[in-house]
């Protein structure tokens, strides 16, 4: 364990970072510190292995990307609070003795609090696959597998560059890979300076000051559901109202035990209601003993109250939710306000109705205000929970802690649902469910006043009732994660199919695209039994008129590099030896066009690349992740490419490739060459297809997606080496036969473009063959070129071009 860790601190006072800089350096585990700070420190009075980063925290992407650069140990440590910290006995060594489980990438611990009051043991909670949210208490120590730290890392320098949530996106992209392990030792002390009671801290997401770090958090969120399967595209299908006979149009429900001090407020509040519509109060008194129970008998004389008492002893709020929503006098809506709180206004429940009527959802939020119980303003003050939006408040709603009140529900899918018989949590759970499958309506006004007093329940809790309320949240959140990619998976969508949905959502240039697609020109011909299809895309013509000399390539930003991306555009990682990024072609050929580039700049060949299993692997990746619909294709650096300078592979269903549809035929007159065993003893034999367009040789493989690199090269080396080229010119297709295995098919090639792309005149053809090309779909972005095209035309095209 000597020297197996890199520590990274915040650098704030100069005596309290100099005493943990030495408690740092007294650890036998400790081989390097690095000091977070904007200021200026000159290195020369810091210890021989101590250094500083530019950075004044951990939230930016690329202080995480420097941290990365400057560990060269397998462990790293994040400090994240710049005062004091002490070590408990040995508790370093602990932390590496769970850390070394192959499967845990990060571990946190319980410890103690330093308050104005003493030492405070505060524990932490266990991570699960719903504990999302951003305010997740891990404690201020954090380490990490330096390996795992990277491969997370990777994962989010594909997406923006984040100023305020770096960490939290790293730890989500860590979760996807390793585990998080909670470590129930008290390990180390803390300083705590947040000393706020728990009602007040738990706002801080609403908080306005807190807005652009909320937006932000949004987008590594939306992110991270893309990657895991569990975004859904926005709500678009409305309810029918008019469902159910129902006496009353609406009814407000009140569960209470023992709230005298604030029951006839709230009763008060909802018979000065004023509506167009016959509506009603059930109020489920779960047997109060102070008195509370009389209160509600005084007005059992207005007939629109109902006083129940439930039969059950065991129920909790939820519990008397369902008491009330089952009631045959419950109305068509069934509306939220809680025994402490009030109506703001006298016409929130018709402000309520009209909204299900106006957007013909399932469910409607508003916002309140937080006061005292003189009703006095308490901070933060409004709670509008204006981070939902209608596009992607369904999603974002898993990652906050609540929705906002009051709430009210469209009773027939109520009933369906069901509340949890819990006191607490109960209200998220149903947000979480009708979101996944209902429109939610939200009124931005405050309607509901949520009033805080020495006698609430939620204003001041231990650090146990805390975890045990966000543990519980976090459970609910597991649940609907899984539901959700459940309900995607039998909708026959994927994590991908979700990926493409939103980009095509979010981003107008490749929407366009996409949508031509559906309406796009095509011509069909037949040669010698294949079939070869003409389609015209102008939107291609950026690809196919590309310049793709050596001087032009120089001379612009390589589109397939990262920074050079458009802002819009969204990428997925795809972790092999060297990573790749997976996006959508904005200038598609085909439906569900896929680019999957190297993240690192280098050239178009696959000749350096480890055993040629490549493209089955990225294959295999693709199936898993999208669906097994696809076939990966690659054009050579003179084949086609129109970024020879930036190593890449592209995909598409492989349906809409006419070579690989008439694969059947094809393979009843394919001449078998040679056969060939993998690492694993699977079958490989190599094909001469006799009877297409142009020679193509083919290896299938069954039960593996990887192919004998001898079987490759021995084929390879029957093609001929152009001068300065360091591989010989094809085009690839690979793809899963379902009868055959892993195939993947060659086609090699002597020109880059054939002559009618640089003839003059009416001989002219803007033509430059690719795969897709090659495989039977001819690309045309000019209009006359498509309408001109003859049957001569296309056998002198795949004449000039494929090597015979």
């Amino acid at each position: 364990m000597n020297q197996t860790i890199t520590c990274y601190l915040l650098y704030g006072d100069k005596e309290l970072s100099d005493k943990n800089i030495k408690h740092f350096t007294e650890s036998p585990c400790v081989k390097d510190i690095c000091l977070l700070t904007n200021q200026h420190i000159p290195e020369t009075t810091l210890p021989e292995n101590c250094r500083v980063l530019p950075y004044g925290s951990f939230d930016s992407t690329s202080a995480l990307t420097q941290i990365a650069a400057h560990t060269s140990t397998p462990y790293l440590l994040i400090y994240t609070k710049p005062q004091i910290l002490q070590w408990g006995e040995m508790a370093l060594e602990r932390m590496i003795d769970y850390l070394s489980a192959p499967e845990c990438g990060m571990v946190y611990a319980d410890h103690y609090q330093e308050t104005q009051n003493g030492r405070q043991p505060h524990p932490v909670a266990d991570y699960q696959p719903g504990s999302v949210r951003d305010d997740f208490d891990f404690g201020s120590v954090l380490l990490f597998k330096t390996d795992c730290f990277r491969k997370a890392l990777r994962r989010i320098t594909l997406e923006p560059e984040y100023q305020f949530s770096a960490l939290y996106a790293l730890r989500l992209a860590l979760s996807e890979h390793a585990s998080l392990t909670h470590i129930h030792e008290f390990l180390y002390t803390e300083i705590e300076e947040d000393t706020r009671l728990s009602g007040e801290k738990q706002f801080d997401y609403v908080d306005p000051r807190n807005r652009q770090v909320q937006i932000e958090r949004e987008v590594v969120f939306t992110h991270y559901l893309k990657r895991i399967g569990a975004y859904l595209s926005p709500v678009k299908h409305t309810v029918d109202l008019s469902a159910g006979e129902f006496e009353y149009e609406a009814s407000v429900i009140i569960p209470v035990r023992n709230r005298v001090r604030t029951i006839e407020d709230a009763i008060r509040s909802v018979l000065t209601q004023e509506t167009n519509f016959p509506f009603n109060l059930i109020v489920i008194d779960n047997h109060s003993t102070d008195g509370t129970s009389e209160i509600i008998e005084q007005y059992k004389k207005d007939k629109r109250v109902i006083h129940l008492i439930p039969e059950r002893t065991d129920l909790g709020i939820g519990g008397c939710w369902n008491q009330g929503v089952h009631h045959p006098k419950c109305g068509r809506f069934a509306v939220q306000l809680d025994s402490d709180d009030l109506y703001s206004v006298p016409d929130t429940l018709q402000r309520i109705v009209d909204k299900f009527y106006q957007e013909q959802c399932a469910m409607v939020i508003g916002s309140y205000r937080m006061t005292n119980f003189d009703l006095q303003t308490l901070p933060p003050g409004v709670i509008d929970h204006k981070e939902w939006t209608d596009d992607n408040g369904h999603n974002n709603a898993l990652r906050i802690n609540g929705l906002g009140a009051p709430r009210a529900f469209f009773t027939p899918v109520l009933r369906e649902i069901r509340v949890p018989n819990t006191s607490y949590g109960e209200d998220y759970a149903l947000g979480l469910a009708f979101s996944r499958r209902y429109r939610i309506g939200r009124i931005f006004d405050v309607l509901y006043l949520c009033r805080r007093w020495e006698g609430n329940s939620d204003a001041a809790l231990s650090i146990e009732k805390t975890n045990q309320n966000n543990t519980y949240k976090d459970s609910l959140r597991t649940l609907e994660i899984s539901h959700r990619k459940a309900w995607a998976a039998a909708q026959g969508l994927t994590a991908g199919s979700g990926f493409v949905a939103h980009q095509l959502d979010t981003w107008e240039l490749a929407h366009r695209n996409y949508e031509a697609l559906q309406n796009i020109q095509t011509r069909r011909f037949e040669i010698d039994g294949n079939q070869i299809t003409i389609q015209f895309n102008p939107a291609r013509a950026v690809s196919t008129c590309a310049a793709t000399d050596k001087a032009s390539i120089a001379a612009r930003p390589c589109f397939l590099c990262m920074e050079n991306k458009p802002q819009e555009q969204d990428s997925l990682t795809i972790e092999l030896d060297e990573p790749f990024s997976l996006r959508i072609n904005p200038y598609p050929i085909l439906q569900g066009h896929l680019t999957i580039s190297s993240l690192r700049h280098q050239e178009q060949t696959l000749a350096d690349k480890t055993a040629r299993q490549l493209p089955g692997r990225l294959l295999e990746w693709i199936e898993n992740y999208f669906d097994k619909g696809y076939a990966l294709f690659y054009n050579g650096a003179q084949c086609g490419a129109s970024a020879p300078d930036h190593f890449h592979f592209q995909a598409a269903r492989k349906e809409d490739i006419p070579f690989i549809a008439q694969w059947e035929r094809l393979m009843k007159t394919a001449l078998q060459t040679a056969e060939a065993t993998d690492a694993d003893g699977n079958i490989c034999r190599s094909y001469q297809i006799k009877d297409y367009v142009c020679p193509v040789q083919a290896f299938i493989t069954a039960g593996s997606y990887t192919t004998p690199p001898s079987l490759i090269e021995q084929y390879l080396h029957t093609l001929p080496l152009h001068e300065g080229e360091s591989e010989p010119r094809y085009n690839l297709f690979a793809w899963k036969d379902g009868q055959r295995g892993f195939t993947i098919a060659y086609f090699p090639r002597d020109k880059h473009r054939p002559s009618c792309y640089t003839a003059q005149g009416e001989a002219q053809l803007l033509v430059s063959p690719g795969a897709l090309d090659m495989g039977g779909l001819i690309v045309t972005p000019r209009e006359e070129d498509f309408n001109k095209i003859t049957l001569e035309d296309l056998r002198q095209i795949f004449g000039e071009v494929a090597h015979h």
